[in-house]
C-alpha cells in the first residue's frame, strides 16, 4: 500500500512538473511571437510605405506596446493585438511616385487640374511647385466663366473684361500656361449659373429667343476668339454648354426624349429666353445647337458639353442621345464640316467614395461613348461622406481637420439620415486613416478603369489640389493634406495597380488592319463597305495605308516600357480615327474597344 501511494505521488509530482514545464514552454514561445512582431514593426521604414497604411500599423504597434506595460491586460487582449498587428503590416502599401503624374500617364490622357490665381503656377510656393511639377493642362476654376468675362445686369449691354492688351486673371492663366507648355481648358461659354443679367435677362427676364441668341453669338465670338488670337494654341477645348439637364435623372423610361430633361425657366435663363418668341419648328432646346454652332464657326478648339453625375445610367444616356441627335443635325446642315459639332464629354465626377462605385463610372463612361463622342474627366474629386452636406463640418471650413487626425469622434456626418451619418462607424471604421485608405482604393480602381478607356479620353483633370482649399474641403476629397503632404490618394493614382496589388495588364502590340478587324466586330461591323466586283474593304483599306514598319499615319505600333514592347494606344487611335471618318462609315457611330478588349497578357 504504502508503495502504491509512494508511486502515485511521484506520478503527480512529475504531471506538475511537467505542466510547469509546458506552461513555461508556452510562455515562452508567446513571447517570442510578441517579440517577433514588434521586431517586424521596428525593423520597417516609415519612407518606403504609404502614409496611411503606414500610420494604421503603427497605432496597433502602439496598442501593443501599450497593452504589454499594463498589468491588468489579459493575455486574449495582448495576443488580439498582435493579430491586428500583424495584418496591418500586411496590408502596408508601398510608395510609388516618383514621377511627375503627367509622366506617368503621358502614354493615356493628359492630367489636369484648376487655376484660382497666380500662385498657382509660381515654383516658390508648394502650391505653384506642386502644379506645374504634376500636370499638364488646366482649367480656370471660376475665371473664365461668364460672370467673370463680362459684366452687366438684364437690359444693359454687356462689358467684356478681356480685351486686346487685358490682364483679367483668365489672361494670366493663359499667358503663364503657355510660357510653361501647359494646354488650357476653357469652362465655360454657356451655363444657366454664373452668368451676367445682359445675355439672356435671367430666369426672371424677359428676353426673347432673338434678343438672347444675338447675345450668345456676340459673347461666344468675342471670349473664344480672344484667347485664340491673343495666345494661339494654348486654349485647346472649350466646355460649350455646361449643366443644361436637370439633377437626379438614375434611370429613365423607355422611349424617354431628353429635351424633357433639361433645366427649364425657372431653372435656366437661356432655356426661357429661347421659350420666348419660337417660330414653327423651334424649340427651346436650341440653345444648346446654336452654342455649339457659334462656337465652331470661331475656333478650331475641340467642343465639348459638361455635367455632373455622369455616373448615373439615366443622365449618361440622356447626353449621349442629344450629342447624337445635335450632330446628325449639324452634319446636315453643315455637311462640308468633316468634324463633329459635340466633339466630347465632360464626366464632372464629383462623385462619393460608398456610393459610387466603379462599374457605375465605368456604364457611364460606355453609355457616352455610344454617342461616338471622346470624354474628358472634367473635375474629379471624391468625398467621403454622403449626401451632399453630411462631412463632418456641415459643408463650412471652420473646423477642418485632415483625414489622418480624424478620430471616431469626427467622422460622423453632420446631416442625412442616421445610417448616412454613421456611415463609417456601422463598418466598424474607427478613424479617418481608415477612410484615407478606402478613398485611396476607390481612386486606383477608377484611373484603372479611365487607364482602360485611355484612347476615348483626352484628360483626367482634379478639381483642386489639396483638401483644405477644395471647393469641398470637408470632404477631404483630393490627393494631398492642407499642408500639401500626399494622401494615400496620390499614390493610389501614382500607381493604381500597385496599390490594389493586381497585375498590370499588358497589351501586345498587333497590326493596324488586325486593329481595324477588332474595332469593326466590337461594332458589329461587316468589314465591305461596298458589294459587287468593285467592292471595298475597310481592312483592306487600313493595310493599304501602313508604311514602313507597319506605322499608321505616322503612329508605331510598340512603345517601349522597359524590356516590353507594348501595343502603343495612339496606333490604335489612328487607325480608329481612320476608320471613323472613312466615307464607307456615313451614318454609323463607331466605338473604340477598351484597352482589354485588345489582346492581353501578363509580365
Amino acid at each position: 500500500m504504502k508503495k502504491m501511494k509512494r508511486l502515485l505521488f511521484i506520478c503527480l509530482v512529475g504531471a506538475l512538473l511537467a505542466g510547469a514545464f509546458t506552461m513555461q514552454a508556452l510562455a515562452n514561445t508567446y513571447d517570442t511571437a510578441l517579440q517577433t512582431v514588434i521586431d517586424e514593426f521596428e525593423a520597417l521604414d516609415e519612407n518606403v510605405y504609404t502614409p496611411a497604411t503606414y500610420r494604421l500599423a503603427k497605432m496597433e504597434y502602439d496598442k501593443v506596446k501599450d497593452l504589454i506595460d499594463d498589468s491588468n491586460a489579459t493575455p486574449n487582449e495582448i495576443n488580439d493585438a498582435i493579430n491586428a498587428l500583424k495584418k496591418r503590416i500586411v496590408a502596408l502599401r508601398v510608395r510609388n511616385g516618383s514621377e511627375p503624374l503627367w509622366k506617368t500617364y503621358a502614354d493615356y490622357f493628359e492630367i489636369g487640374n484648376i487655376y484660382s490665381g497666380a500662385g498657382n503656377l509660381d515654383p516658390s510656393n508648394t502650391r505653384g511647385l506642386l502644379t506645374s511639377t504634376h500636370f499638364n493642362s488646366l482649367t480656370a476654376e471660376n475665371h473664365m466663366k461668364p460672370d467673370n468675362l463680362s459684366t452687366g445686369g438684364a437690359g444693359q449691354p454687356g462689358t467684356f473684361r478681356i480685351f486686346e492688351g487685358s490682364n483679367h486673371v483668365s489672361d494670366q492663366l493663359v499667358r503663364q500656361a503657355q510660357e510653361n507648355g501647359i494646354t488650357v481648358h476653357g469652362h465655360v461659354l454657356v451655363w444657366h449659373g454664373q452668368s451676367p443679367g445682359w445675355l439672356n435677362g435671367g430666369t426672371s427676364g424677359n428676353y426673347t429667343r432673338l434678343q438672347a441668341r444675338e447675345n450668345m453669338e456676340h459673347y461666344i465670338k468675342t471670349v473664344v476668339k480672344h484667347f485664340d488670337t491673343y495666345y494661339p494654341g494654348v486654349v485647346t477645348s472649350w466646355d460649350v454648354v455646361n449643366e443644361a439637364f436637370i439633377d437626379g435623372v438614375s434611370r429613365i423610361p423607355e422611349g424617354a426624349n431628353w429635351k424633357n430633361y433639361l433645366r427649364q425657366g425657372n431653372q435656366s435663363g437661356w432655356y426661357k429666353a429661347y421659350s420666348n418668341g419660337m417660330l414653327e419648328g423651334e424649340d427651346p432646346s436650341d440653345f444648346i445647337y446654336d452654342a455649339f454652332v457659334f462656337a465652331r464657326k470661331n475656333t478650331d478648339a475641340k467642343l465639348f458639353y459638361n455635367d455632373f453625375n455622369m455616373y448615373q445610367d439615366g443622365k449618361s444616356k440622356l447626353v449621349a442621345m442629344m450629342a447624337k441627335e445635335l450632330n446628325k443635325r449639324y452634319k446636315n446642315e453643315y455637311p462640308e464640316d468633316p468634324r463633329q459639332l459635340i466633339e466630347g464629354v465632360g464626366m464632372q465626377s464629383h462623385n462619393y467614395i460608398m456610393d459610387t462605385p466603379p462599374s457605375s463610372v465605368e456604364n457611364g463612361i460606355l453609355n457616352l461613348l455610344s454617342a461616338g463622342v471622346d470624354l474628358i474627366i472634367s473635375e474629379l474629386d471624391l468625398f467621403c461622406w454622403f449626401p451632399w452636406n453630411a462631412e463632418p463640418t456641415g459643408g463650412s471650413t471652420s473646423g477642418y481637420m485632415d483625414l489622418r487626425d480624424r478620430g471616431i469622434e469626427h467622422i460622423i456626418g453632420s446631416t442625412g439620415t442616421e445610417e448616412q451619418r454613421n456611415y463609417w462607424i456601422n463598418r466598424g471604421i474607427t478613424n479617418g486613416s481608415e477612410i484615407e485608405v478606402i478613398q485611396a482604393e476607390v481612386y486606383a480602381e477608377y484611373f484603372r478603369v479611365y487607364k482602360n478607356y485611355a484612347a476615348s479620353i483626352d484628360r483626367v483633370t482634379f478639381w483642386g489640389l489639396n483638401d483644405i482649399q477644395s471647393w469641398r474641403g470637408g470632404h477631404n476629397p483630393l490627393l494631398w493634406n492642407s499642408d500639401f503632404s500626399p494622401k494615400d490618394a496620390f499614390y493610389a493614382v501614382s500607381d493604381p495597380e500597385g496599390y490594389l496589388g493586381v497585375d498590370h495588364n499588358y497589351v501586345k502590340p498587333v497590326p493596324a488592319s488586325k486593329v481595324a478587324g477588332i474595332i469593326l466586330d466590337y461594332n458589329d461591323i461587316k468589314p465591305a463597305y461596298r458589294n459587287g466586283k468593285n467592292g471595298g474593304n475597310f481592312i483592306s483599306d487600313v493595310a493599304k495605308l501602313m508604311g514602313p514598319k507597319t506605322y499608321f499615319n505616322n503612329e508605331p505600333p510598340s512603345i517601349k516600357k522597359g524590356e516590353l514592347d507594348l501595343s502603343n494606344r495612339a496606333y490604335r487611335r489612328a487607325v480608329f480615327d481612320f476608320l471613323k471618318s472613312h466615307p464607307g462609315m456615313e451614318d454609323k457611330i463607331i466605338t473604340m474597344p477598351p484597352d482589354t478588349f485588345f489582346i492581353n497578357s501578363k509580365k
